[in-house]
């Protein structure tokens, strides 16, 4: 690629061309020679440009690298530090980047090129071990799958140490010669500013950032094509982007552990709720049962070698099954809900998104997520967080009408905003813990 431009900042200066992305990869390499292969080096310093010199430094040298999110807690860190045997962290300081040698007597040779940082059931973080060779594999399906070429200029707001921000934004520039902006500001105004300035044309982000979106308008932005993932993206939120934009958001859904699944790559501009689209291009999606919502399988080069620390048995051997509930419809699947999320209802199943679907449905509903909560021998009890300005009785009353008298939400609570959390999906345990404080 030589002199033509790799890194960009929101204003549209150019940070980084291909060469010198070349050229402090060699910087940072000198100052881990001496690191054995196979060590496990981390990362904590965010949407910066040294992170693709650093990654590829890496790689080159045998490493295995780890990124964290910066808003992950030190202690989490620390631990997941331990766990895996990091030897060596790259961190911010005042004055740039550093290397901090990490003192870990459990220092161990990792047999994987990265770990891919994600939270476990109980929301403890734990991490999956990836081959380049897998990693490779994702980038490839989603630049075939979505069009994305050296023709485009990615906009990086989601953050790069994430599985969607590693594998939208990173591989493609290091390995396909796509371009990126190196985003920090989520502020509406500036991502619709630094889209325009940068003549960005591919912006992969969240339904929130969408929704901030659609506030400010796009001014002269004229990104070719919007895609969100980590969330589920309301037909609303969709609606009122595609009508201040006149731009068609398009949905993609994919998970940690084997990258990206299904893409809907239709031009249409209402989606119904919880549509993803069809399968990507090298990944082959089959259901577990016909004719209901049910788990799949995931069968991919994309899909990792499995958890670390590795149990025996545990390894994906190029398949895994997601939590979430699929059902196969006209032009694709649809999440239907996850198996963690039903409720437990005196001994009778609940899936909160047919009640999520209700209350959608009444005026004046903008948001609503639908949890559980412990009630003792009762095993739990149907709450309710919503945004809107439709009144609680009018919801409870709505709900009546349609739902039997068991799948009637008992808690209420009306917030002016969703909690989201750092990976831009809506917190549940933040959910709970608001419903359970208001009593």
């Amino acid at each position: 690629m030589g002199p033509k431009p790799a890194i960009f900042s929101p204003d549209g200066k150019v940070l980084r061309t291909f060469d010198e992305v070349e050229k402090e990869a060699r910087f940072w390499g000198g100052r881990l020679g001496f690191l054995p292969p196979r060590s496990v080096v981390s990362c904590q310093i965010g949407n910066a440009p040294e992170f693709f010199s650093f990654l590829l430094a890496c790689w080159r040298a045998d490493y295995c690298f780890l990124p964290f999110d910066l808003e992950l807690a030190r202690d989490r860190r620390d631990k997941l530090e331990k766990v895996c045997g990091v030897t060596m962290r790259m961190e911010n300081a005042k004055s740039g980047q550093r290397l901090v040698p990490v003192n870990n007597s459990a220092t161990s040779l990792m047999a994987a090129d990265m770990l891919k940082v994600t939270s476990g059931s109980a929301g403890e973080p734990k991490a999956i071990r990836f081959s380049c060779a897998q990693l490779l594999a994702d980038c490839d399906n989603i630049c075939e799958t979505m069009g994305i070429g050296e023709g485009d200029v990615n906009y990086g707001a989601i953050a790069f140490s994430h599985s969607y921000g590693f594998s939208n934004l990173v591989t493609p520039l290091l390995c396909c010669g796509v371009p990126v902006v190196v985003a920090r500001d989520m502020m509406p105004h500036a991502l619709r500013d630094g889209l325009a300035a940068s003549g960005s044309t591919v912006f992969p982000g969240v339904p929130a950032l969408f929704r901030a979106l659609s506030a400010v308008g796009p001014g002269s932005a004229k990104p070719r094509l919007c895609i969100s993932a980590g969330a589920p993206l309301t037909p609303e939120i969709a609606a009122r982007f595609a009508e201040t934009w006149q731009t068609r958001i398009h949905t993609f859904y994919g998970a940690s552990e084997c990258g990206g699944i299904c893409y809907d790559a239709s031009g249409d501009s209402g989606i119904e709720a919880g549509f993803v689209g069809d399968a990507m291009r090298g990944v082959t999606l089959e259901l577990m049962e016909d004719g209901e919502p049910s788990r799949a399988t995931v069968i991919s080069k994309a899909v990792g070698k499995g958890y670390h620390p590795a149990r025996p048995g545990e390894d994906f051997g190029g398949q895994y099954v997601p939590g979430d509930l699929l059902e196969r419809g006209a032009g694709g699947y649809r999440i239907c809900g996850r198996v963690s999320d039903f409720i437990n209802v005196a001994g009778r199943k609940v899936n909160p998104v047919e009640i999520e679907q209700v209350l959608g449905a009444l005026p004046e509903v903008e948001t609503v997520v639908v949890v559980g909560l412990p009630a003792g021998s009762r095993g739990e009890e149907i709450g309710v967080c919503y945004v809107g300005r439709a009144e609680i009785d009018a919801l409870r009353k709505g709900c009546a009408r349609i739902l039997p008298s068991w799948q009637v939400p008992r808690h209420w609570l009306r917030l002016e905003e969703m909690p989201i959390n750092s990976r831009g999906k809506i917190s549940r345990a933040d959910l709970r813990r608001k419903l359970l404080a208001e009593g």
